[in-house]
């Protein structure tokens, strides 16, 4: 049974198929794997190893919530009852890395195994037990919830539309909601964009190095709410 120090939690960014990257980036926490771990989403896409980091965080219980590319998979890849993609997947397969995440199975029952596991992620977790010290508790999520925060919890159709595309979709900028401190991915930054009530810490793990547009592609956790940042740099692409 694994002993797990809770006094500080890791939030790790997008980690889109990069299996290798994720392992040394954990290997870098102080209680490596026995750590209180959570994913702000897009496990999958774009990586070769898509496979291997939902099974990595199943095997583990690690917390997770749902990305973008967890919702084009749930739309457009394979289920039980349509089991062959169509034309209508042509964009997530070929611009979007789902053909990358589609050959990282071997077989169509783990596959399905773990459509059923993302498609039961949430869209936002609340850890009211970790705080910053301005009393703000952590709230992980896709991209940034502010915006549509006080929609969380409304039962009204096109609100709950709403807040569904915005906390995975949006990359609109944060704003400040006084009771929470907001981790999220989803946007790519050159380092970790932090205010006084969120972060973004997605850094682009996928990409190959380009000086224009990802100069350092590393993948990222932060360490809350002491604040501290491991990276790692990308183990899958070449230099």
């Amino acid at each position: 049974m694994k002993n797990i120090i809770n006094d500080q939690i890791y939030i790790i960014g997008d980690v889109h198929g990069c299996y290798k990257s994720l392992l040394a980036l954990i290997g870098q926490l102080p209680n490596k794997q026995n750590s209180k771990i959570v994913f702000v989403g897009d496990l999958v896409d774009r990586g070769n190893d898509s496979y291997n980091v939902i099974k990595f965080i199943i095997e583990n219980k690690y917390d997770c919530v749902k990305g973008n590319h967890e919702d084009m998979l749930l739309e457009f890849g394979p289920t039980k009852e349509e089991p062959l993609v169509n034309d209508e997947s042509r964009d997530w397969l070929y611009r979007c890395g789902g053909n990358e995440t589609l050959k990282s199975y071997k077989t169509r029952e783990e596959y399905f195994e773990h459509y059923d596991f993302l498609n039961s992620l949430p869209l936002y977790l609340e850890y009211k037990d970790y705080k910053t010290h301005d009393s703000r508790y952590l709230v992980v999520s896709h991209s940034s919830i502010g915006r549509v925060w006080e929609l969380r919890d409304s039962q009204d159709k096109i609100d709950k539309e709403i807040f569904e595309k915005h906390i995975m979709w949006s990359r609109k900028s944060s704003i400040d909601i006084k009771e929470i401190f907001n981790v999220y991915g989803h946007t790519i930054y050159a380092e970790p964009n932090i205010t006084n009530y969120s972060m973004g810490i997605d850094l682009g793990c996928f990409h190959k190095k380009d000086i224009s547009k990802v100069p350092n592609p590393r993948l990222c956790a932060l360490e809350f709410p002491s604040m501290r940042i491991f990276t790692q740099e990308s183990l899958e692409n070449p230099k």
